[in-house]
């Protein structure tokens, strides 16, 4: 097997167990062990937990950030409110179903108050960038004439919250999953109804 295998084998097995155990209560000998190793073998492979750590969190946020189509342009390929649901609910589907992105999430919730790296990044992944992308389309959109001008930053707010909330839900109750997502999606149908007739009324 080669290197480049080995060490997704070892990230792999760490997302699994951090997601259960938490980071600190996760040892290098559990990771090894889990996939049939001796825990000083890891070392061939990595320095240590926090270099595991380290290329764990660079792998899955730039997987994440390609899946979620976070990226600079992304507003401009939403001209209308079926654009916006499509994009929102294909992200919704894509965070609710994908394993590892799952794993994550729970990682996150076990380590944020005591960790600063865990901390930082769920603060980025539930506020910070749904602010910023939910912003930057709804500006879009007034800026195309779609949308009535209003608080776009509080449109955004309004908009993705009570989903993050659904998400953890879903989380929490996996068999819940088809209801979080009917909920959202009519959630999002609530919310495009008003302010696409505000924006046709104004």
């Amino acid at each position: 097997m080669s290197t480049a295998s080995v060490r997704e084998k070892i990230i792999n097995a760490a997302l699994d167990l951090f997601s259960q155990k938490g980071y600190d209560a996760t040892s290098v000998d559990e990771i090894a062990e889990s996939i049939g190793m001796k825990g000083p073998n890891i070392y061939k492979y990595f320095k240590g937990k926090e270099e595991v750590l380290r290329e764990l969190s660079s792998k899955m946020e730039e997987g994440y950030r390609q899946r979620m189509k976070m990226t600079p342009d992304v507003s401009a390929s939403i001209s209308s409110r079926e654009d916006l649901k499509e994009f929102s609910m294909s992200q919704i589907r894509f965070t609710i179903e994908d394993d590892k992105i799952k794993k994550l999430r729970k990682m996150g919730t076990i380590e944020q108050f005591r960790n600063p790296h865990f901390s930082r990044q769920t603060s980025e992944h539930q506020f910070d960038n749904m602010q910023r992308q939910f912003s930057a389309i709804f500006k879009s959109l007034m800026d195309k004439g779609v949308l009535a001008q209003d608080d776009a930053e509080m449109m955004a707010m309004e908009y993705y919250a009570p989903v993050s909330i659904l998400i953890q839900l879903a989380d929490r109750e996996p068999d819940r999953k088809e209801e979080v997502l009917g909920t959202v999606e009519k959630y999002i149908d609530f919310f495009l109804d008003r302010y696409f007739k505000k924006a046709q009324t104004a």
